[in-house]
């Protein structure tokens, strides 16, 4: 596996683009920052955080081999496990799931509630995959989220739990480290059993009619069937998902 070479910095406007600017160098990057000034989330949203609150890193990887697309899709599902593993590991007693793809939430007394995020980011020159910038936000000790902000949000210190962002950033490089080196097979196996898809059921951005999910294809898509239809539907992008929850 490639060496690993951390970047830590007090003020950056998004880490995915100052690891993009650090991989011309460096085959395999780790870049955290205290705060992100233009800090992104999956289809141009603000990603918003307090200063030194919360974990703002990212992963940047060259690829100077050609990657299957099942290799490249399973980038996604590696950084929503090694996420989801840290923060399993402090919520021992509480619900933690993934949202498909790569939100992980937390079962409150309001609802399900997002504590962390994925922003994958790929390069291609022509159809090969030249890097990959693995972008992750986890709400560790902010209290107070914005009212622009309109899904419902946690942090571990609004769960009662006191642990700071170092000993999670940790978890979550190790666990990085040890995916990638993990055939693609492995990886996805693993983040299907995570999503637990099988206990879920779904509506759709454009369509009331309750879904079921019925299997992830190994390029991480996903498939449902329309409980009135029975007709079958590809997706790829979670944010046309409302859980039915």
């Amino acid at each position: 596996m490639k060496h690993l070479v951390e970047f830590h910095l007090p003020r950056v406007t998004s880490t995915n683009d100052y690891a993009r600017t650090l991989i011309a160098e460096h085959d395999f990057v780790m870049v955290t920052a205290l705060f992100q000034t233009a800090g992104r989330g999956r289809n141009g949203r603000q990603w918003i955080g307090d200063h030194g609150a919360n974990i703002y890193a990212s992963f940047g990887i060259t690829h100077h081999h050609a990657l299957t697309m099942e290799d490249v899709s399973a980038y996604m599902a590696r950084g929503a496990l090694s996420v989801y593993g840290a923060i399993t590991n402090v919520l021992r007693d509480r619900d933690v799931r993934l949202k498909y793809p790569n939100d992980v939430q937390v079962s409150t007394v309001e609802g399900w509630a997002k504590i962390a995020g994925i922003l994958v980011e790929h390069e291609f020159h022509g159809v090969r995959c030249a890097s990959t910038i693995v972008g992750m936000g986890v709400n560790v000790e902010q209290e107070v989220f914005p009212e622009t902000i309109t899904q419902l949000c946690t942090s571990l210190r609004r769960l009662g739990i006191s642990v700071g962002t170092q000993q999670i950033l940790s978890a979550i490089r190790d666990s990085f480290v040890r995916y990638c080196e993990m055939p693609w097979q492995n990886v996805h196996r693993e983040w299907v059993e995570a999503l637990r898809l099988d206990t879920v059921r779904v509506t759709l951005s454009d369509s009331t009619t309750p879904h079921a999910p019925l299997r992830v294809m190994h390029d991480g898509r996903l498939v449902l069937r329309n409980e009135d239809t029975q007709h079958e539907r590809i997706i790829s992008d979670g944010d046309t998902l409302r859980y039915l929850d």
